[in-house]
């Protein structure tokens, strides 16, 4: 079909040829479907006009309609890698040969496909992304790159890390140049304010690492380059400057620090109201280069510090100059102490709650330790705040008391307690909630065993009914806790965190997949894959259908085919010979729990995940000892799978069905619809063992008459893992050709003159 698109004379017409290929797209065949899309795909920008006009006339109209788009958002779902790319490839084409700026939804597919479980799909989803960056350079398909390739920085693939590393060093250090009035390209400094927008500096930063391992692009003269934009045009090309400067500062050792100096003297005298990110930012990259500056920079840059400090009420600024001024002169810093104890007297002689956060800033340089009353005051007041407070003024005394138990365990013991209350409080204003909640991640780095007992309140801030930027701020806190080492995912904190896995937000829904897909060991999940089933048909837990059968298939798509055999039998004999055992009892109606957690586990059980994992083809190298292993791991599993069918799942649908099948309801359906799909897949094992009960095998007949066998595609998320890569895609093996049977020699033929 591909070369007769490529006739011009054929006599059937191109648009039919097309819409025919087109149907191909839903073939049963997986393999049909992908070289469908690859098909289509190629004519989208096929150089010959009478193509291109066929694609027009089947793709219909531009816009949420098109026929194309509508196509490959359905093929990005496929169960098939090979189908998922094929259609991923047709997605861009068709978005790429528009040249204009692509809907949100287009780019979420995009984004989606970036965490692929296939490394083929991630990477071309990836190389897709790329090149629309470079191709339509906006804001949204910038926004779309930070949320789908920026992330996979953490990929468990090395290559995939490099795939991404190598497109920020094209879009960001290659094409940065030298500051020219409207003469530089506006890609780096669009990707650059995207990384601002989305607080994305760490990523920039891993960026930069990775960077300076792989190529020679982060040196000295990226900074030289840089230099030039800074200070030269509006505080948000000095942002995006000092975001960039800041992540590679530590990785290069710039020796010529004068323009960091005069920006940061220019900015210090400036009159006028400069963005508040600015100050830190200069501070920061300061404090990596202060070891090149000469002595006469340190002291003079230390006395105008130290006379900031003292004047300006500059208060999200204040600890990095405190910082810094320490720094230049680690030997002296009687004036921390001085300033502290004087900030102390003010506070308790009745200053308002800015002084008091002055001297708890200042607590954390000064060599000396704070006054009790100042921690006194501090708890004072979030026990009975004060009526005229508002929630910054709240936020600011949670912010102060946890600056102090930084500083000493005892005021950490002390104020635990208050901040997990004030956690608990749903009228405390969201701010003080907030800083609540980061001042207890702060103490949790240093005295865990404080904060474990009042976890309850912490996993409290991730119910539905908390701020947003709580929930959001709730999901990195503790995924950060979890990477780092300080806290251990034990239940009941495991079914709080891998709920989220379902949550409709994404930036609460993002860490814990990260975190459950690349870091958690396979064994935690399938130890807690039946409990998960039980737990979260609790009356207590309210969470609808699809959500628990998406973080079913999520932890299902992390284990292997040995521990999806063992949960497998787990779940039969824990949950379906658990609720037979409770009907021969006559236990009258099913608990409702009990009830929902058997329609969750047939729902598994009937699922893709749970199929027989097919036999890889012997056509590898005889010394190809994985290859071996492969065969012989799947076969085993294969056939412990079905022996475990046939003793133990069979039995239990068997009693279950004949005690349920006079009550009717959607749970006997369930089970008609399960015994169908085992009577399919294990028709040799228990043919004799179903057929026996005459009224399921009726029931299974009119069910695959009237109702049908729907296909199932499984997770549409296919999320990314660190466990071994899903089952291969085995291909056919091709078919011998017959042996040609022996008619004798072939008979002369006469010359004709």
């Amino acid at each position: 079909m591909a070369g007769l698109l490529r006739q011009r004379s054929h006599t059937v017409r191109h648009s039919e040829l097309l819409r025919a290929i087109y149907e191909r797209l839903n073939d049963v065949s997986s393999t049909l479907r992908a070289r469908a899309f690859s098909i289509i795909t190629e004519c989208v920008t096929h150089e010959r006009q009478h193509v291109r006009d066929a694609v027009k006339e089947v793709q219909g109209a531009r816009g949420v309609a098109c026929r194309l788009v509508a196509a490959a958002a359905r093929g990005v779902c496929d169960e098939r890698a090979a189908v998922r790319r094929a259609a991923l490839s047709l997605l861009q084409r068709v978005l790429a040969a528009h040249h204009t700026a692509p809907v949100d939804a287009d780019l979420a597919l995009l984004v989606g496909l970036c965490r692929d479980a296939s490394i083929i799909v991630r990477s071309a989803a990836i190389a897709a992304l790329g090149e629309m960056v470079t191709q339509i350079p906006t804001e949204a398909v910038f926004d779309a790159f930070l949320a789908g390739p920026m992330h996979q920085l953490s990929d468990p693939e090395n290559k995939v890390q490099e795939q991404v590393v190598t497109q920020i060093q094209q879009l960001l250090t290659d094409r940065v140049d030298t500051f020219v009035s409207n003469q530089f390209s506006p890609v780096p400094w669009m990707f650059l304010d995207g990384i601002t927008r989305h607080n994305m500096r760490r990523h920039l930063q891993k960026a930069c690492t990775l960077l300076s391992k792989t190529s020679n692009c982060i040196n000295h003269r990226l900074v030289d380059v840089v230099s030039t934009h800074l200070g030269a045009a509006d505080d948000r090309r000095d942002l995006q400057c000092l975001v960039l400067l800041t992540g590679v500062a530590r990785l290069v050792d710039y020796s010529d620090i004068g323009f960091v100096l005069d920006y940061y003297y220019k900015l210090a005298d400036d009159t006028e109201e400069r963005d508040v990110r600015l100050m830190p930012l200069t501070v920061e990259l300061l404090s990596v280069w202060s070891r090149f500056a000469s002595n006469e920079q340190r002291h003079a840059l230390r006395e105008h510090l130290v006379r900031r400090l003292a004047t300006s009420e500059d208060e999200t600024s204040r600890i990095p100059i405190a910082t810094l001024a320490a720094q230049l002169d680690p030997e002296n810093l009687q004036w921390a102490t001085e300033m502290m104890q004087l900030s102390e007297q003010r506070a308790a002689s009745g200053a308002d709650v800015r002084e008091w956060l002055r001297a708890a800033d200042l607590a954390l340089v000064s060599p000396a330790p704070p006054a009790p009353s100042l921690m006194q005051l501090f708890l004072d007041a979030l026990a009975n705040p004060p009526p005229e407070w508002d929630g910054a003024e709240m936020g600011a005394c949670v912010a102060g008391a946890g600056r102090l138990c930084v500083r000493a365990r005892g005021a950490a013991c002390r104020a635990a307690p208050r901040f997990a209350a004030l956690l608990r409080d749903c009228a405390a204003p969201t701010a003080a909630r907030l800083n609540a909640l980061l001042v207890l991640t702060d103490i949790c780095t240093r005295y865990t065993s404080i904060v474990e007992p009042l976890l309850e309140c912490v996993c409290g801030c991730l119910s539905r009914e908390s701020p947003p930027e709580l929930r959001r701020a709730a999901a990195r806190a503790l995924t950060r806790l979890l990477l780092a080492g300080f806290l251990r995912l034990r239940t009941p904190l495991y079914y709080k965190y891998c709920a989220l896995l379902a949550d409709e937000d994404n930036d609460v829904r993002e860490p814990a997949e990260y975190y459950m897909t690349c870091c958690l060991t396979t064994e935690t999940i399938f130890h807690h894959f039946v409990d998960c089933v039980l737990y979260y048909n609790n009356e207590t837990e309210k969470m609808s259908f699809d959500a628990r059968q998406l973080i079913y298939d999520v932890m299902l798509q992390r284990m292997s085919l040995v521990q999806r055999l063992n949960a497998q039998c787990r779940l039969a004999r824990e949950v379906l010979q658990h609720a037979a055992d409770l009907t021969d009892e006559g236990a009258g109606e099913l608990p409702p729990a009990l009830h929902a957690a058997l329609l969750d586990t047939i729902t598994v059980l009937c699922g893709p995940r749970m199929k027989l994992p097919r036999k890889p083809m012997a056509n590898g190298e005889p010394a190809d000892i994985d290859d071996l292993q492969e065969r012989v791991t799947t076969n085993i599993v294969s056939h412990k799978m079905k022996r475990t069918v046939a003793e133990v799942v069979v039995p239990a649908v068997l009693r279950l069905y004949s005690r349920l099948q006079l009550r009717g309801g959607q749970l006997a359906a369930y089970l008609v619809k399960l015994a169908t799909d085992l009577l399919n897949d294990y028709r040799h094992e228990i043919e004799e063992l179903i057929e026996n009960d005459e009224e399921l095998v009726e029931r299974i007949n009119q069910f695959q008459e009237t109702i049908g066998i729907e296909s199932s595609f499984g997770n549409t998320r296919n999320l990314v893992t660190t466990s071994a890569p899903p089952d291969p895609e085995t291909p056919r093996a091709p078919r011998r050709k017959a042996p040609r049977q022996y008619k004798g020699p072939p008979k002369k033929r006469a010359l004709k003159i």
